[in-house]
């Protein structure tokens, strides 16, 4: 006898029965859990009560928790090796990639979701800059702990190793850059200098000066001094392997507020008071075959 092959429509249509039997039961649950709130009210709004004021206790002011965000700027380390070295300190820093969306060099979103992927070309990964976080509930100590993060980060060997290299090289590109542009001023000075006044005429990007004329290419002039000052804006952060583009700066809502925490606190408190509802319920079945040999 031949097996009957699956099809498309057979898969769909047991899909369908599995998650009509999953709504089936989620409400069936529901309903239980509400009729046990109405029987054992006492039990079940003492432990949700319970659960609201510990809630609002640990959301209290002396223990509100701060998201503490700052950009860096990488001279030389990598983000991934920045990132592994910091969230090796401590437990609550957590360090994130900076997107790039345009691909043209200027930092558009940070991915706190992670929701980024490395393989995405329409959002790309920015090489030297990352976001670092950590948790605290001493907005005073702020400063001090910015001060011990910097030290830390800067202090490590390979990152000074790193450094070092990069260092060289935006040194060698700025002595390069201020050399072309002095060669540019000397050749415009003396071209000026040496021609007579009435011999030159200009027109658009064109100078004409004689019988001879001459091209000068302003627009690649343009484009070399637009480069020159983004790589002069760059190289005045070369001061460390790590460089904080401001200071760490608390978000304005604590990590955990007093509503959400009351919230969780009701939702929890409502769930484990059902849950232990079922059990003070059946507690004759679990006795039973807890005695069982």
């Amino acid at each position: 006898m031949e097996q009957k092959e699956t099809t498309l429509w057979d898969a769909l249509r047991s899909c369908v029965r599995m998650f009509s039997k999953l709504l089936q039961w989620c409400k069936q649950l529901v309903v239980r859990m509400i009729r046990l709130t109405f029987q054992r009210w006492w039990l079940v709004g003492g432990i949700t009560i319970l659960c609201i004021i510990g809630g609002i206790y640990y959301s209290r002011p002396s223990n509100k928790m701060y998201k503490v965000r700052a950009i860096a700027t990488l001279n030389g380390p990598s983000v991934s090796e920045v990132k592994q070295y910091y969230e090796s300190l401590h437990k609550t820093f957590d360090a994130f990639n900076v997107i790039d969306c345009l691909n043209d060099g200027t930092a558009d979103y940070v991915d706190y979701k992670r929701n980024n992927s490395l393989t995405d070309t329409l959002h790309v990964v920015m090489k030297d800059q990352i976001a670092l976080q950590f948790v605290t509930c001493n907005r005073n100590a702020i400063p001090s702990y910015e001060d011990r993060i910097v030290y830390l980060l800067n202090s490590n060997p390979q990152f000074i190793s790193e450094y070092n290299n990069f260092k060289a090289h935006a040194e060698r590109q700025f002595i390069f850059d201020r050399e072309q542009v002095n060669k540019l001023d000397t050749m415009t000075s003396a071209f000026y200098a040496n021609a007579a006044a009435p011999q030159i005429h200009s027109n658009a990007w064109e100078l004409a000066m004689g019988r001879k004329e001459i091209v000068l290419p302003l627009e690649d002039i343009e484009e070399f001094m637009d480069n020159k000052a983004q790589r002069d804006n760059r190289y005045a952060l070369v001061t460390a392997p790590v460089v904080l583009q401001g200071h760490f700066v608390p978000t304005k809502k604590a990590k955990n507020g007093r509503l959400k925490c009351t919230f969780l606190g009701c939702i929890i408190g409502w769930l484990l008071g059902c849950l232990i509802a079922v059990l003070f319920d059946d507690r004759q079945h679990i006795l039973r075959w807890l005695k069982q040999e």
